[in-house]
């Protein structure tokens, strides 16, 4: 029998992101983040390049995590949603 985290896995696909302006989107599993700070690290980690600095993350969120950017969304009806607007789970 699947456990609850292993069933979610199996419904919730992994979704792509795409930086404005690059035509390449990466495919990203909301499932392996606990929370929108976690998130934010992989966000940076995919489109910024900068060493990991820890110090650096601790004040990482989805307001700066890719410098010049907002962290958007579209949900089912196709509207556009900041994303943190809502709580994590």
């Amino acid at each position: 029998m699947l456990e609850d985290d292993d069933l979610v896995s199996t419904v919730i696909p992994a979704v792509t992101v795409v930086l404005e302006g690059r035509s390449i989107g990466q495919r990203i599993s909301l499932h392996n983040h606990g929370s929108y700070q976690s998130l934010a690290k992989a966000l940076r980690q995919m489109f910024v390049d900068c060493t990991d600095d820890d110090r650096a993350n601790d004040h990482l969120d989805l307001s700066n995590a890719i410098p010049g950017h907002l962290i958007a969304y579209e949900d089912m009806e196709n509207d556009l949603l900041l994303a943190g607007d809502l709580t994590w789970k």
